[in-house]
């Protein structure tokens, strides 16, 4: 019964697949997939503190169910997002269900195999998400299908060259090891067998790398971003990257293990490298997608503290970290989804946007906030508990980077906020529908919640922890 939410994607996927032969008309198709993640969601909600394993491949616990929950909710506010999409609506949700059943069998893996094989079940749904065709507005908006076209083969040759280097990587543990289990590649470890176990770690690194977005792995992600459509832009941000983070701390917490001070040490240069790479590149974007393509680059590189620093403090600061990023994805993808809807894609054109909307110029500014690490909101929390990690292993340095990439977002988010409050615009007042409001404000609330409020959560996280430290 603990992977019936699963089987509801898959199931749910397979319906839409097939009901363009049963039926002519398709515009349930959305609520359709929109009511099999909401069941989903439901279902696994019910299923906290439960245990269960599917033989030896993938294991249930505290640590899957609450990536399962993110994924759930960054999936059905993804398929919000996606509902202007009228051409081949079947073939679309049905990947967007398949790719999120993928990221939750994703983070539930003990097994190279299973990790691998989920990998490529989200990769394989996304490479054509990516590439979809026209909307209900009548093509792309950064340069009509084109763009979009060019975006998706670039995702799809980076990643099948990640996928290349991923599989190299678990070879060669495999080989090392004869195990395929994360436990028993951490019991059959030998020291003698370091050097090519440090290679091995290398290669799944520079494999998952891509997957993550960090540096040096992340030059195609501003371009995709800027091309997909919006609603699966969104679940890239929010939910892929996340399983990504997720499925890189069981390997190497559970399996690799033995060799900690080699790819924490590993994770500590390249967090310095995606702070400042995604907080600098930020700086000098005009257009919003790959503005936020660049910060969420940078906001990267503060989940990659988690793994510089594999303590308990450090994971459970990751964990929150993923949240409250989520979060803020949510809300930030729900404003650009409309604003989009309107014509606005470029930075310039949210001058005036208190006057023109002072809900969704207050909103933004609060994710915006949120993301910067500004006090009283949940971001703030989280990157605390992350700079706590950092300080308390020693890693200063690294601490003090973060602090530095934080003060910079600060700057090119208030460069936003200004421009909102006090640009100059002769526009009209936009209409707010009421479903912009509702998904604006759910996650606007735990926002704030989380920042004044964390000690159950973060008790909860650090709890959750425990099932991956060993």
């Amino acid at each position: 019964m603990i992977f019936v939410p699963e089987f509801i994607l898959v199931f749910a996927a397979i319906v839409l697949v097939f009901s363009k032969n049963i039926l002519k008309k398709d515009n349930w198709i959305p609520a359709a997939a929109l009511a099999a993640l909401g069941l989903a969601f439901l279902w696994r909600l019910g299923t906290a503190g439960q245990e269960a394993s599917l033989g030896d491949f993938f294991v249930f616990n505290n640590f899957s169910w609450y990536f399962d929950l993110i994924y759930l909710a960054v999936a059905m506010a993804s398929v919000i997002f996606s509902f202007s999409i009228s051409k081949d609506r079947n073939i679309f949700f049905s990947l967007m269900l398949i790719g999120t059943a993928g990221m939750m069998l994703l983070t539930k893996s003990r097994d190279i195999l299973a990790l691998f094989l989920s990998i490529e079940l989200i990769a394989l749904s996304l490479y054509s998400l990516v590439a979809f065709g026209k909307s209900a507005r009548g093509g792309s908006a950064f340069g009509g299908e084109e763009n979009r076209l060019e975006g998706g083969i670039k995702f799809f040759v980076l990643n099948v060259f990640a996928s290349a280097l991923l599989i190299l990587g678990l070879g060669i543990i495999f080989a090392l090891t004869g195990a395929t289990q994360f436990a028993e590649i951490s019991a059959n470890f030998a020291p003698s067998d370091a050097l090519p176990m440090l290679a091995g770690i290398v290669f799944i690194l520079a494999g998952l790398g891509f997957k993550m977005g960090i540096f040096p792995f992340n030059f195609w992600l501003p371009d995709v971003y800027e091309a997909a459509p919006i609603g699966i832009t969104a679940l890239l941000a929010g939910a892929s990257k996340k399983a990504a983070f997720g499925a890189v701390a069981l390997l190497l917490v559970l399996g690799l293990g033995g060799l900690v001070s080699f790819w924490a040490g590993l994770f500590t240069l390249l967090a310095v490298g995606t702070l400042l790479f995604g907080h600098l590149g930020a700086i000098w974007q005009s257009n919003f997608r790959r503005f936020l393509a660049y910060s969420i680059i940078g906001q990267s590189g503060f989940m990659m503290m988690g793994l510089a620093v594999p303590s308990a403090l450090g994971l459970t600061g990751l964990l929150f970290h993923i949240l409250t990023h989520a979060l803020a994805i949510i809300g930030i993808f729900a404003i650009m989804a409309f604003l989009e809807a309107k014509g606005i894609f470029e930075i310039h054109a949210l001058d005036g946007l208190g006057k023109r909307s002072p809900f969704l110029a207050v909103a933004l500014t609060i994710f915006l906030a949120s993301l910067g690490g500004v006090p009283l909101l949940a971001g703030f929390v989280s990157k605390f508990v992350l700079l706590s990690a950092a300080i308390s292993m020693g890693l200063v340095m690294l601490a003090v980077f973060a602090v530095l990439a934080s003060i910079i977002s600060i700057f090119f988010y208030f460069k936003i906020v200004r421009s909102m409050f006090a640009g100059k615009t002769q526009a009209k007042p936009l209409e707010v529908p009421i479903l912009t409001y509702i998904i604006v404000s759910m996650p606007l609330i735990p926002i704030f919640l989380l920042g004044i409020f964390p000690g159950q959560v973060i008790g909860f996280l650090s709890q959750t922890v425990n099932y991956i430290i060993i």
